[in-house]
């Protein structure tokens, strides 16, 4: 044999070798299938995913367990201080409005009540006044002691309206249709037009309430 075949022969040989030895390695080498690969793949991220989302759970677990600060406790207690003493204000304002409102009812029921009772009183004094106003000129020693005596009865029905804050309704300048009461109204060359002439009954009030109109002459 020739050194020329022998050497293709053993060129032969070697490729076959190695050719085997290829082949055992691609049989001992897993091939994954394209399904079980996929499904390796969807599990891969899904781990991945769930890792990335606890991680801010356990962030936020570790923040709410820190304790607070200082700084911190100070501004919760000041707004808690802050809360409290707008409640206070606002119910002590309301408490306020309710005992004024509370006393203003009450004046108000009482002076009613004050002016029933004192309207019986206005009235015995028109009397009186009216029964002054037509004394005779002339008076013997026994009337005059008489009339003296019944002056005396006006002059402590007139204190109790005193005491009773009553006054008397003015009646100079002009009319006011919410303390007068005009029986008729006259041509007056010495008034103005709205000017009270006359009073021909006298008015009481308790305050700005009206007991009485006091009744007038007005000029027209």
């Amino acid at each position: 044999m020739s050194k020329r075949k022998k050497e293709k022969i053993i060129t032969e040989e070697t490729d076959i070798a190695q050719a085997d030895e290829t082949a055992i390695e691609d049989e001992e080498t897993e091939v994954t299938p394209p399904a079980e690969a996929e499904a390796e793949a969807v599990v891969e991220a899904e781990e991945t995913a769930n890792e990335t989302t606890a991680e801010p759970e356990v962030a936020e677990e570790r923040d709410e367990k820190a304790p607070l600060t200082l700084e911190e406790e100070l501004e919760i207690a000041r707004q808690e201080a802050e809360k409290n003493l707008d409640n206070w204000q606002r119910t002590a304002a309301e408490l306020a409005n309710y005992k004024r409102r509370q006393e203003e009812q009450r004046k108000l029921q009482r002076d009613r009540i004050k002016g029933e009772v004192m309207q019986g009183v206005v009235s015995a004094l028109d009397d009186m006044d009216l029964a002054f106003q037509n004394l005779p000129a002339e008076l013997d020693g026994q009337i005059v002691g008489w009339v003296e005596g019944f002056r005396l009865v006006q002059r402590k029905l007139d204190k109790i309206l005193d005491e009773q804050n009553v006054m008397v309704i003015d009646t100079n300048g002009k009319f006011d249709p919410n303390f007068h009461e005009a029986v008729s109204s006259e041509d007056s060359e010495a008034h103005e037009e709205g000017d009270i002439i006359a009073e021909l009954r006298k008015g009481y009030q308790i305050g700005s309430r009206v007991i009485r109109p006091a009744l007038v002459r007005v000029a027209k």
